[in-house]
């Protein structure tokens, strides 16, 4: 059975989620535990990014810092707060502005104060704001912001330098702003302040991306959620600055989608900073078109769509929400030390996304046969997984099976990746019973490193999402072992390919083939098939496409499989 997002209703908002320990996270349980009113939320929200030691203790005190204060700003407008027209920042000294060099933004600063600045300083933020524009609006089409009615002195957009507190570096807020009177959708102008102190030139400049890209997205529809914002405004870091890479800092610790594979991916506080894999895989698989889609599908109608937006994109590609996300576990394990030079999945730049995915000890198998679980206090969230590495060095002439049982009555997928460290891969997901959690899935390990089983758990329940396996060796030979019939059996016609050689493959079952070829850097060079296939055996001629000689991976997506060959081009 294959899921669909959209069946979940409405979207739970980000105080349904699991959130790291930051002081929005104590407000909203404070708020949940009924502490504190709707009013009192909004206010200390609010101050979280404004005014960050007026705040009681109890709520700051040995929590994370957040860098982005936009999510607090809109829980706080969610809630009924910072809505009048007026609350525009003041300064503690003269209030000076200029336009920014292309005309987009005007620039808000004073050099008295605490709020004081340079304007240097206030230049480089104009500068930075405006290749902001000139990436994402002029040469990605996204939606420009609206006009503000003239808030600010005029229609650019607002841009104000002050002090934050707390660790905030910036926040962009729609309270209170203009909402123009013809939109077909929740469209709203908006602001963004930037921290007056942020010592590092690339952090400052990626800040101004990141909070350009939520002013951005409040122009799409400000009713969405807050975690595909934040996954987003990161990815959006690395489109408008490549060579700065400072959002690494998101994928080496703390809460990430690589660290902490198991967490909702829709979750909060530091992990929405370090799932911007999310749309990172997008773009990998599609371009960046189809971010922009996304949000496009968004605007299309009021309200919170989220998630049925995300259904209607995968659809135009032939898949669904469960189908991407478990190619999503496939995709982050080719990430940091398993990548490997023209793997087919995504740029270089993954190399650098150390330490990389993580394996709980308890996870790795290096002898058979092996009982485990999902491990004391890892249990998998809803959209979460769990890599299994099953070392194959001493298992190279058998079957490896696994037996995995997870919680009776909910929705299980188990999925295997068997790597070749020195280039090729395949894998594949399967359904595992609905009723009783089971799946056995069989392997033959002979040529291959590793094989690395992920279960993940689909259902929403708030019972303990949990799970046994067993996995043993089946013995040499092929009697008695599992039907392998399904195999997609990609091959290419010879290595060197010459001219008029030819990609075969073997689709089990009808459905949609893309059939890419990548080159060393991890970049799509050719696209040599996107369609509706039969079942049965498929021969891709692999006619000329400019292509130059020298080595590529010729990678298969197929419905619920994938697989890799490399090809020596050689013309």
């Amino acid at each position: 059975m294959r899921f669909s997002l959209a069946l979940l209703g409405s979207l739970l908002l980000i105080s349904g989620l699991a959130l790291g320990d930051t002081p929005m996270e104590r407000i909203l349980n404070s708020l949940e535990a009924g502490e504190i009113s709707e009013v009192e939320a909004a206010e200390l929200l609010v101050q979280s990014v404004t005014d960050y030691e007026s705040i009681p203790l109890r709520f700051t005190e040995g929590t994370d810092v957040a860098r982005c204060g936009t999510p607090a700003m809109l829980e706080a407008m969610r809630l009924g707060g910072g809505t009048d027209t007026a609350n525009r920042p003041s300064f503690t000294g003269p209030h000076y502005t200029f336009d920014s060099p292309s005309g987009h933004f005007k620039i808000h600063w004073t050099d008295a104060g605490a709020d004081a600045t340079t304007l240097g300083y206030a230049n480089s933020i104009a500068g930075a704001a405006d290749s902001s524009w000139a990436v994402q609006c002029d040469e990605m089409g996204f939606f420009q912001p609206p006009p503000d009615n003239g808030v600010g002195g005029d229609d650019k957009y607002d841009i104000y330098i002050k002090y934050l507190t707390g660790g905030t570096l910036g926040y962009t807020t729609c309270a209170g702003e203009y909402h123009p009177p013809d939109s077909t959708h929740d469209c709203s102008a908006s602001h963004i302040v930037m921290d007056n102190g942020i010592t590092g030139s690339g952090t400052r400049v990626c800040t101004v991306s990141h909070e350009f890209q939520h002013a951005i997205q409040m122009s799409y529809d400000y009713n969405e959620p807050t975690w595909f914002m934040e996954n987003c405004a990161v990815w959006m870091e690395e489109m408008v600055y490549p060579d700065i890479n400072d959002y690494l800092m998101y994928i080496s610790y703390g809460e990430n989608a690589l660290r902490y594979p198991w967490m909702d991916i829709r979750s909060g506080s530091m992990y929405w900073y370090g799932a911007f894999t999310w749309p990172w895989m997008m773009w990998d698989r599609w371009g960046y078109t189809s971010v922009r889609e996304i949000w496009e599908y968004c605007a299309s109608q009021s309200g919170n769509t989220m998630l049925e937006a995300h259904d209607n994109l995968f659809a135009d590609h032939g898949m669904d929400f469960e189908s991407f996300f478990m190619d999503y576990g496939i995709w982050r394990w080719f990430t940091a030390g398993n990548w490997f030079s023209g793997c087919g999945m995504y740029n270089s730049e993954v190399a650098l996304w150390i330490p990389g995915p993580r394996v709980l000890p308890y996870h790795e198998v290096t002898s058979l046969p092996f009982a485990g679980d999902q491990t004391a206090n890892f249990a998998p969230d809803t959209w979460g997984i769990h890599w299994i590495r099953v070392d194959l060095e001493d298992y190279q002439d058998q079957w490896i099976e696994m037996c995995f049982d997870g919680r009776d009555g909910f929705e299980w997928n188990l999925g295997v990746i068997m790597q070749d460290v020195s280039g090729d891969f395949t894998a594949q997901w399967y359904d595992c019973d609905p009723t009783t959690g089971d799946k056995t899935v069989a392997v033959g390990a002979a040529g291959w490193d590793y094989a690395i089983f992920f279960p993940a758990f689909i259902s929403t329940t708030p019972l303990d999402h949990t799970y046994t396996f067993n996995i043993t060796s089946l013995g040499t030979g092929l009697e008695g072992s599992p039907d392998v019939s399904d195999q997609l059996n990609l091959s290419v016609s010879s290595n060197p390919m010459p001219a008029g050689g030819f990609v075969t493959f073997e689709m089990p079952a009808a459905g949609n083939a893309q059939l890419q070829v990548y080159d060393m850097s991890g970049r799509v060079a050719a696209t040599l098939l996107d369609e509706e296939v039969l079942a049965g055996t498929h021969t891709v001629q692999f006619q000329e496409t400019g292509l130059s000689n020298g080595t590529y991976f010729v990678i298969l997506y197929a419905g619920d499989r994938m697989a890799s060959q490399k090809m020596v081009l050689a013309r």
